[in-house]
């Protein structure tokens, strides 16, 4: 029986990453004197008041917040900083402490190495769940930690969302306009955003989004990404950016996919038959775009000036 017992909660814990309640103990029929003793034995280690973990189990910053969760109980949800890990926005890495958000109103003990923020507005629209975890929506997510970042990162995390499909603007808008009337901070910050870089293309990489984002911050014209011309001698080229009015195609070379001498060679091939069509092809590595924006941008410029002056 103690053997069944055991194989039970193993298993309910693997639902948990690992982790157990003691009301899931108690579901399972786990008495208070047997948690003593799970405990004793190290089988059932404390993470929180009311939370434990399975020491069979590895620990994991996931794992910390769903603890956490657990702990402030329920209608918890990870937030600000916390969520935008979890959804993997550009920008933002696991790290501590966790921070989660509650409606205004609870008597919240909160947990240690855990910020609990409070919120009258925490309805469904702003509820979703990732790798298991109750969280704010990426949509909300970003609206919390806009007064916490600078405009460079949040417009990171935008990119990254919208590109991803985590949020639609739409939809983001509509939430915009929910919160206002409630004074949510972070509102101000996410419209500007959303009003400045309306219409823009978000690129393939972040490589690209990062070029496009220093082109929108130097007042140029937006690009068009990831377009497909035909070559000279035949074929189609699919360029990074490309400039219609200027006939300008700029290519950004990162570390990964130019390595080789062979690529660049092809790449140096398919510059030449480009310039060939007409199309003026400019090429930036990553450490252009990353170290020298400026040349960068004054490049496109002059670039962009000639054209309209021919």
């Amino acid at each position: 029986m103690a053997r069944d017992l055991d194989g039970a909660i193993a298993e309910r814990s693997r639902k948990l990453l690992g982790l157990l309640t003691i009301a899931d103990l108690g579901t399972l029929g786990v008495t208070r004197q047997r948690r003593r003793t799970l405990v004793a034995h190290r089988v059932l280690v404390p993470v929180h008041r009311g939370v434990l973990r399975h020491a069979a189990h590895p620990t994991s910053w996931r794992q910390a917040v769903l603890a956490a969760v657990l702990a402030v109980g329920q209608g918890a949800v990870a937030s600000h900083r916390t969520a935008a890990a979890l959804w993997r926005l550009d920008g933002f890495d696991p790290a501590r402490p966790v921070e989660l958000l509650v409606v205004r109103g609870r008597n919240v003990r909160a947990a240690e190495c855990v910020v609990v923020h409070r919120t009258s507005d925490l309805g469904p629209p702003d509820r979703d769940r990732r790798h298991g975890i109750p969280c704010t929506t990426a949509a909300r997510t970003l609206l919390d930690v806009a007064p916490l970042v600078t405009a460079r990162r949040l417009e990171a995390a935008l990119d990254d969302a919208e590109r991803r499909g985590l949020v639609w603007r739409p939809h983001l808008r509509w939430r915009i306009d929910a919160l206002r009337r409630q004074g949510r901070s972070g509102v101000p910050q996410v419209s500007a955003l959303l009003d400045r870089t309306e219409g823009r293309g978000l690129g393939d990489s972040w490589l690209e989004r990062q070029a496009l984002r220093e082109v929108a911050l130097a007042g140029l014209p937006a690009p068009r990404c990831q377009v497909k011309l035909r070559k000279v001698g035949g074929g189609i080229a699919r360029v990074d950016l490309f400039w219609d009015d200027g006939h300008l195609v700029v290519e950004l070379n990162g570390h990964g996919s130019h390595a080789t001498r062979r690529r660049r060679q092809a790449d140096a091939e398919r510059a030449a038959r480009l310039g060939l069509a007409g199309w003026e092809v400019v090429q930036f590595t990553y450490e252009d775009v990353v170290e020298r924006p400026s040349y960068v941008v004054a490049t496109i410029r002059a670039y962009l000036a000639k054209a309209a002056a021919a």
